[in-house]
């Protein structure tokens, strides 16, 4: 997907956002790293991308996990603050690489409530040695108003940020019609027109045989008893002439 291939791995290939990418190095090159920093905003905008590309930007190694698969309870947060307790991964060591790592926990806002509460306590402990950043769409609440937690809003990028990505197409059109979701306007010009997923979700506590009807009617698909009941009308149809 261009989406992937074609994201900028440096800040000097991410378009817009000059005021976060410059907070971004500010906290990434200071010591020691108190704050922790978490970008908000509509999704796929770039909040991944600029804090990827923040990180390789300032020569650190990027520990990248997603929080709202991962981070589904205290246990998983005491693991990964046993795995954070030194400045380097072990791989870096076993390369003998000198980067430092930055943990970067992407979708926060889609982790457990629970682990939620006990990431906040690691991250304004003195027991994180480690530089943080996390991504979301909404700020959950027990990460607002925390001292140590810096809260960075990320604003769509202007359709004049992003002619050097799409040259040749009307980027204030394409930027009105997909929200400037910039993720949304790669997979169009990529993949074209495509039908629209339905957003119901089946449930998990029914027979294969109505799985089967349910997934028939969420992908408007046709019923095979209509179509076995067409089809033997077709054939009468045929045999009487």
């Amino acid at each position: 997907m261009w989406s992937e291939t074609r994201r900028p791995e440096y800040l000097d290939g991410v378009a817009g956002h000059t005021e976060v990418k410059a907070r971004l190095c500010e906290y990434l090159r200071s010591r020691p790293h108190t704050n922790v920093i978490l970008l908000h905003g509509p999704p796929g905008i770039g909040k991944t991308t600029i804090a990827m590309a923040a990180i390789r930007t300032c020569e650190m190694e990027p520990l990248e996990i997603n929080a709202s698969q991962s981070m589904r309870s205290f246990d998983d947060v005491q693991r990964l603050a046993q795995s954070c307790r030194h400045t380097r991964s072990i791989t870096a060591l076993m390369r003998q690489d000198p980067k430092p790592m930055c943990l970067l926990l992407d979708e926060v806002d889609g982790s457990d409530p629970h682990a939620q509460k006990k990431l906040v306590e690691w991250m304004t402990s003195d027991d994180r040695r480690i530089p943080v950043l996390l991504t979301c769409n909404e700020v959950p609440r027990i990460f607002k108003d925390k001292p140590t937690i810096d809260v960075l809003r990320c604003y769509p990028p202007k359709p004049t940020d992003l002619v050097s990505l799409f040259p040749d197409q009307d980027v204030a059109k394409l930027a009105k019609r997909f929200k400037h979701d910039v993720r949304r306007m790669l997979q169009y010009l990529q993949y074209g027109e495509s039908d629209t997923l339905p957003s119901a979700s089946v449930p998990s506590d029914c027979s294969p045989e109505v799985l089967a009807i349910l997934k028939q009617k969420m992908w408007i698909e046709r019923d095979p008893m209509v179509e076995s009941a067409i089809e033997s009308a077709r054939t009468s149809s045929r045999s009487h002439h």
